[in-house]
């Protein structure tokens, strides 16, 4: 995927955004980057958040995941997003090996898809998307995969 770019003020909204989520904060994770239906972010490897086998707890993981493809999705459509709700449908996880480490993920939407998405949603107020997400940990082994599937629609009109 060629990694488009966001002007710097739509990359810090979408991570004030994602970081302002109190279980974002409270496990760690971090948006790093944004772009257009691409993100990255990461969480440190701390101790309450680690499983019975001293790795990252698979929710870690997970919520890094689910953050990391909105922030994505959110990328996608930044100038909707004053009007319009974000919101994930299912994310399909596949915990392929042990975290060992700080972990990073990254989240891509198909670009061939984008165009389509954004037709829908100016036609209807509404628009899917599905996300391809990966997740390596501190020996840059991948350790988790995941497909999100994210949901936009537009705010109700108030009367």
């Amino acid at each position: 995927m060629t990694a488009h770019a966001l002007p710097a003020p739509a990359v810090d909204a979408v991570k004030a955004a994602l970081h302002a989520i109190p279980m974002n904060a409270t496990v760690g994770v971090q948006i790093t980057d944004v772009g257009v239906g691409w993100a990255t972010g990461q969480c440190a490897d701390t101790p309450p958040f680690r499983n019975h086998l001293g790795t990252i707890h698979a929710g870690a993981q997970f919520l890094l995941a689910e953050a990391v493809s909105g922030a994505a999705f959110a990328g996608a459509f930044t100038a909707q997003l004053n009007q319009a709700v974000p919101l994930i449908e299912k994310l399909e996880t596949h915990y392929v090996s042990r975290a060992v480490g700080n972990v990073v993920a990254r989240a891509e939407i198909d670009p061939a898809e984008l165009p389509a998405a954004h037709a829908a949603y100016a036609q209807e107020g509404k628009a899917r998307l599905t996300l391809q997400v990966s997740v390596t940990d501190g020996e840059a082994k991948e350790v988790m995969r995941a497909v999100a599937h994210w949901y936009l629609r537009a705010r109700p009109t108030q009367a």
